[in-house]
């Protein structure tokens, strides 16, 4: 059994010692800030990059590396590749194409998640533009963060594919993919790029940055197993499968 010490005046010493102390050290910290109230480290910087801080830790940001912030004025999409009419579009074109928006949920390899409303366009407005020969089968997606991804035409022409310009009715912040990303709801996280900076046709499937790594699917659609939705405290969840839809 633990002997319990007699308070005596050298104990009392000792312990008001040690309160000073603590005291003292709280004091050269300053005052803490919650988990929660943390600032995204790449605020008041020119770059973005990896956080999960601050207004982040609702959605978490991921980035193959930091990049400079991308300029709204001078950016523009370049479709290259195998296409008829190559072109390149400014934000202000991309977003004067018939809009819509959808509700869907990102879903990451690492096993969390987050719900947004998207808002943008279907793929298929822009190849009614630049005509892609019979021969592509797919497209490469070239992003800010040299970052590339591969996906089908066929994957690309899905109903819930979007290529987006706003999440929860405001423009794509920096963190989020501004200017343009993509969202394919039925694929993991790894399969939405952003911060697309050109699309390239391509006659034959390629492996993208993160594919070269880790695929966890062969086609990189969600497989049936546990998420942890962010905004359900990352409370398990089992799921099906495809794209996330019972929450």
């Amino acid at each position: 059994m633990r002997k319990i010490e007699k308070l005596t005046r050298r104990l009392f010493l000792k312990g008001g010692l040690w309160t000073a102390l603590l005291l003292l050290w709280h004091g050269f910290r300053g005052p803490t800030k919650s988990w929660a109230q943390e600032t995204d480290p790449f605020s008041g910087t020119d770059f973005v990059g990896k956080t999960r801080e601050g207004k982040h830790h609702s959605f978490y940001i991921n980035f193959w590396k930091p990049m400079r912030r991308i300029n709204a004025e001078t950016w523009t999409l370049k479709i290259s590749g195998l296409c008829e009419i190559p072109k390149t579009f400014t934000l202000t074109e991309l977003r004067d194409l018939p809009t819509r928006s959808q509700s869907s949920r990102l879903k990451c390899v690492e096993c969390w998640s987050a719900r947004a409303e998207w808002g943008g366009f279907s793929v298929r407005e822009l190849e009614q533009m630049v005509r892609p020969h019979a021969s592509a089968l797919g497209v490469v997606f070239h992003c800010g963060d040299e970052y590339k991804e591969y996906l089908s035409r066929e994957a690309l022409n899905h109903d819930r594919v979007l290529l987006v310009h706003s999440m929860n009715g405001e423009p794509l912040s920096d963190a989020h993919g501004f200017p343009l990303r993509l969202i394919a709801p039925t694929k993991y996280g790894y399969k939405n790029p952003k911060a697309i900076l050109e699309m390239e046709y391509v006659d034959e499937q390629q492996s993208g940055t993160w594919s070269k790594i880790g695929p966890y699917s062969p086609d990189s659609t969600i497989l049936p197993g546990t998420d942890h939705p962010l905004e359900y405290g990352k409370n398990p969840r089992r799921i099906p499968g495809g794209e996330i839809t019972d929450y």
